[in-house]
């Protein structure tokens, strides 16, 4: 799982984990952004897709999404990695770990990303994606750096850092798969 704030680089490194790794890329912007701006489209939330109008069952559901895709791909014995914000599973460590049955018995590792702020915000500006449109910009450093880490174990991540190597470390700090849910060794 690789979660961090928004403009942390998540997707950018999930891509390089999938490669290092050989597994499938799960992005869950990629597998639900069409749908979820339809259902916006229909409650009348516009390009803002944490409208409160989209958040209980339709977030419940839109993980629930790439969860199902996740397992299905783990059924034909292929690793994965998921790329979300997964807000609510890193802070509570009873979501995370019912996350984490639903893919039993694979080991779960969650990789944190972070930038400093002020790349969040320059990131953000330059990919200008209607999400990004829709937020207040102006708040990103202070909201980014309020971000707290999350409350169960992760790797910690610098999306600042080329993607290739970061992710070649990461492989490297996880260690061999194990069944546990943590590194070997």
């Amino acid at each position: 799982m690789v979660a961090g704030p928004p403009g942390s680089g998540k997707s950018t490194l999930g891509r390089a984990l999938a490669k290092a790794a050989g597994a499938v890329l799960l992005d869950q912007d990629v597998a639900t952004n069409p749908l979820m701006q339809s259902i916006a489209d229909l409650v009348g939330a516009g390009d803002d897709l944490d409208h409160p109008a989209l958040r209980g069952p339709v977030r419940a559901a839109r993980y629930q999404c790439l969860l199902d895709i996740a397992v299905d791909n783990r059924r034909i014995g292929r690793s994965v990695v998921m790329v979300a914000p997964f807000t609510s599973e890193i802070r509570d460590p009873a979501a995370f770990d019912a996350l984490a049955a639903q893919l039993s018995p694979a080991r779960v590792l969650l990789v944190w990303v972070t930038v400093p702020p002020e790349v969040a915000l320059a990131r953000r500006l330059r990919r200008n994606l209607p999400r990004d449109r829709a937020a207040d910009l102006s708040a990103v450093p202070a909201a980014t750096e309020q971000v707290p880490p999350p409350a169960v174990p992760h790797l910690a991540a610098d999306g600042a850092a080329e993607s290739g190597a970061e992710a070649a470390r990461l492989v490297a700090q996880a260690g061999p798969a194990t069944r546990t849910g943590t590194p070997a060794g």
